[in-house]
């Protein structure tokens, strides 16, 4: 699998080549590594793609067998302790573009990652047909979807002490340890690796996808429409798993030994911004507005523009009229108090003074050239979204989990449920949904926790307990109706840009129906839906 452009990112002597195009030297290099010294990937002529055997013997080749795990304090402390095979191992110093990450995880087996295209079958047995440096590779769509593949993982989840979690993971079946979530095919067979979905959301031509470069889906995505949109009743594909979420959240926590997902990468979620167009102009492709406005919007961020000339919410058909998600390709100064802000409108349009500009989730693809986790330029100002393990996340929108269901029956609070196989995917809990016995925080009446400390529901990873707040416990905010309500909720992660120190990898929006859907919502394609 490895060519010229992998052999490129390494000197003669094996150190790596910098700088290198696209931020992916540490990808490359961890495809020079795996694909050339490890093991050899088979190409079959016939079906265009990689062998799932030849896939699972590279994995296999550099499996470690040891047991990675951490410490997570049921109380109020956010620090963690990292324990047997992690301990030592230096927390990694995100990057940015320009500046690699700096990753001791890299090349350890259950941390093991290579961006590919491929797909899942109806089955749910998934298939690599690129590997990011093997001149098939590409992200924009034209080769298929865009994938993180990693070795299907052994997990401990412990809550028996009194102080604290053990989360425990290896790349080996070691005693006391179990198949990851979604780690089983629907016929109970083992599936080979798992592929999560690098970008949030689009559609395109009709299609979910997970590309770079394009506008997210909005507006329009809910639990519902998730069944619909990915067809999950009739491939193996969902929306957004449990499982996809589970490996963030595991990772991070095994890496960085914080509750505070936030104190690393805040996501953009303090980016709130509605502010006037300054000066007229007709068919043009920027914007005009105050330059003290337009200094806190980066280049690469998204943009909507209205024909409203009163502040209103976004999901208003006059505050995206004049264009909707358009990405941000240069500013420059207009006179001494404006500044000319310019996106990638595929045609002219004319601005009106004072009609509303606003800030948008962003694009797919903002972090394509960061190498390793991390952000463009600033992980921690809430303007940028950020990578963990290659997946690009908190682009300023919710992401719909679609296997899950909160239901409450108004007694006894808003219960999780997880559906294990996608393909049984429903409109509201049914027989094939499982009450996971675990509940989401709530009260008499509608309002926002503090979770302590994670949970397992079922194999999804919660938050349980309250009384923490944006510094302390797990620092997010899960948002609740009362529990003498009743009904079916969407859960909702990470959280929206206005939503601040409330955001974060452990946020839950859990006060909106199944059919909800507006501009700060969307999800991810998933390929793990499928399983027993």
């Amino acid at each position: 699998a490895a060519d010229a452009r992998i052999d490129a990112a390494l000197e003669p002597g094996g150190a790596l080549r910098t700088p290198l195009d696209a931020g992916d030297a540490q990808t490359l290099a961890a495809a020079k590594a795996y694909v050339d010294q490890r093991a050899t990937l088979v190409w079959d002529q016939t079906t265009s793609r990689y062998t799932n055997q030849s896939i699972v013997a590279m994995l296999a080749s550099h499996a470690d067998g040891l047991a990675y795990g951490v410490q997570i304090p049921k109380g109020s402390a956010t620090a963690c302790t990292k324990t047997g095979a992690n301990t030592g191992i230096a927390t990694p110093t995100p990057g940015v573009i320009g500046t690699p990450a700096i990753d001791n995880y890299t090349l350890r087996g259950p941390f093991f990652t290579l961006e590919v295209n491929g797909g899942v079958e109806v089955d749910g047995t998934p298939y690599v047909t690129a590997v990011q440096g093997d001149g098939r590779f590409a992200r924009d769509g034209s080769n298929g979807d865009v994938w993180i593949l990693t070795p299907n993982l052994y997990w401990l989840f412990d809550t028996s002490s009194t102080d604290y979690v053990q989360l425990t993971i290896s790349d080996t079946a070691l005693a006391g340890l179990s198949p990851q979530p979604k780690a089983l095919l629907p016929g109970g067979g083992r599936r080979p690796y798992m592929l999560y979905a690098k970008y949030a959301l689009s559609i395109v031509g009709g299609v979910a996808r997970s590309v770079s470069g394009r506008p997210i889906a909005n507006r329009n995505v809910s639990h519902n429409s998730l069944i619909t949109q990915c067809k999950a009743a009739s491939t193996g594909y969902a929306g957004k798993s449990y499982a996809d979420d589970w490996y963030v959240k595991t990772m991070f926590l095994l890496k960085y030994a914080t509750k505070n997902s936030q104190s690393m990468f805040a996501g953009v979620t303090s980016w709130n911004i509605q502010t006037q167009i300054t000066v007229a102009e007709s068919g043009t492709t920027r914007v005009i507005i105050a330059t003290s406005t337009a200094n806190n919007i980066p280049i690469g961020s998204s943009l909507m523009l209205g024909s409203n000339a009163a502040k209103q919410d976004r999901s208003a058909g006059t505050a995206f009229d004049v264009f909707d998600g358009l990405r941000v390709t240069r500013k420059e100064s207009y006179d001494a108090s404006n500044t000319a802000i310019y996106v990638n409108a595929a045609a002219a349009f004319n601005t009106t003074v004072g009609t509303y500009l606003s800030t948008a989730p962003w694009n797919t693809g903002a972090c394509d050239a960061v190498v390793g986790d991390g952000s463009p330029t600033n992980r921690t100002n809430g303007r940028e979204p950020f990578t963990v393990q290659g997946i690009e996340l908190g682009l300023g929108m919710n992401e719909i989990v679609g296997d899950v269901i909160l239901k409450s029956d108004g007694s006894t609070g808003w219960q999780i449920y997880t559906n294990p196989d996608s393909k049984n995917e429903s409109t509201a809990v049914t027989a094939n949904y499982l009450a996971t016995g675990k509940y989401s925080p709530s009260g008499a009446s509608d309002a926002g926790f503090y979770p302590l400390y994670p949970d397992s529901a079922g194999g999804f990873l919660v938050g349980a307990g309250t009384g923490a707040s944006q510094s302390t416990g797990l620092c997010d905010q899960v948002w609740s109706n009362g529990t003498a309500v009743t009904g079916e909720r969407e859960w909702r992660s990470l959280g929206g840009l206005w939503d601040g120190g409330n955001a974060g990898l452990w946020f839950v929006g859990g006060n909106g129906g199944l059919t909800d859907a507006s501009w700060y919502i969307g999800s991810r394609l998933s390929a793990v839906g499928r399983a027993s």
